[in-house]
């Protein structure tokens, strides 16, 4: 039975990363110059190691779709699809504010930042529980290899999930702009073989995992 390989991707960075705005599902945003180039970059590293891509699962977040159009057109992917699974978190009345807000509203209630929910909104383990959903579901499919376009939260949790870590490791989990995670499932077992590289390291990793 061949391997799975399945790479999640974070979208480029965006103009209102910038800003310090925190986006969740009410601001789409739209890449930075800095954003689109290393979404470039990446697609350019994974096309140059030769990486087949059967199917490709997208946020419904403009930023997301953005990102994977341009990787698409150097990769080229047999499927691509949109997975609400895959969306920015919902945060309610928080989305399109300073992320500082986040952290105010949570102490204002008292509960760890992972477990806030604000009113028809969504918690850290809310987002975490969907991502792993669609993991479950990409991990079992027939594809040989899936990128997964989403953002950075929603990788952080399932990278916690993986790991078997606590949100209190949240932030060392968060990718930067299009940063990279490279993971092999044999057997059902997933084994993370490279995690958030950034898009200007990502041939030498590439390279050096190939050649193993």
């Amino acid at each position: 039975m061949h391997s799975k390989y399945i790479y999640l991707i974070k979208h480029g960075e965006t103009e209102e990363n910038l800003q310090g705005i925190h986006q969740g599902r009410t601001v789409g945003g739209r890449l930075s110059e800095r954003g689109s180039n290393d979404v470039r970059n990446v697609a350019t590293s994974l096309a140059a190691a030769r990486i087949t891509v059967d199917q490709m699962l997208v946020s419904p977040m403009s930023r997301c779709h953005e990102s994977a159009a341009l990787l698409a057109a150097a990769l080229a992917p047999a499927d691509i699809r949109v997975d609400e699974r895959l969306a920015a978190k919902n945060s309610g009345h928080l989305g399109g504010r300073p992320r500082e807000f986040a952290q105010i509203e949570a102490s204002r209630h008292g509960v760890p930042i992972h477990q806030l929910r604000t009113p028809e909104g969504e918690s850290s383990e809310d987002v975490q529980a969907r991502y792993v959903r669609a993991w479950d579901e990409v991990a079992s499919s027939p594809y040989r290899t899936t990128v997964l376009v989403g953002h950075g939260g929603g990788i952080a949790c399932l990278l916690l999930w993986l790991t078997q870590n606590s949100f209190d490791r949240y932030l060392a989990y968060v990718p930067g702009s299009a940063g990279v995670t490279w993971i092999e499932v044999d057997e059902g077992t997933p084994r993370i073989r490279l995690m958030n590289v950034p898009p200007t390291e990502l041939p030498g990793h590439l390279a050096a995992r190939t050649a193993q």
